[in-house]
């Protein structure tokens, strides 16, 4: 059996090591960004870039990539059309879903709907 004084030092140990590891991730992150805006500020050098979640935006909230040397907006992948495509067949082939979502809203929610009908601003 362990006791306080132990179990305390294994704490400090384990937090001690996940810092290390989160600060080498965040280290990682800051010099990859650094490497994109570097790229788009040697192509534009005027151009606002702000990086979010790894994904490079320009001042108009639009994703923009490095393609063959020139600054393109970035269109959605197949790969997003396919994750709508699931969505979609999920919500016909399941009924239930919708039934449950129906079902078991909160008296406030449905409180609130009656009143949406009867008030109109």
């Amino acid at each position: 059996m362990r006791n306080a004084k132990g179990r305390t030092i294994e704490k400090k140990r384990r937090s001690k090591a996940m810092k290390v590891q989160q600060t080498e991730r965040s280290r990682k992150k800051r010099l990859a960004n650094k490497r994109k805006r570097a790229e788009i500020h040697a192509i534009d050098p005027d151009m606002k870039v702000v990086v979010i979640n790894q994904k490079t935006f320009d001042n108009h909230g639009t994703e923009i990539k490095v393609i063959d040397g020139k600054i393109r907006a970035v269109t959605p992948t197949e790969y997003d059309d396919a994750i709508v495509e699931y969505q979609e067949v999920m919500d016909k082939e399941h009924p239930v879903i919708e039934k449950i979502k129906t079902e078991n809203r909160s008296a406030l929610e449905r409180l609130t709907d009656k009143l949406k009908g009867k008030i109109s601003l």
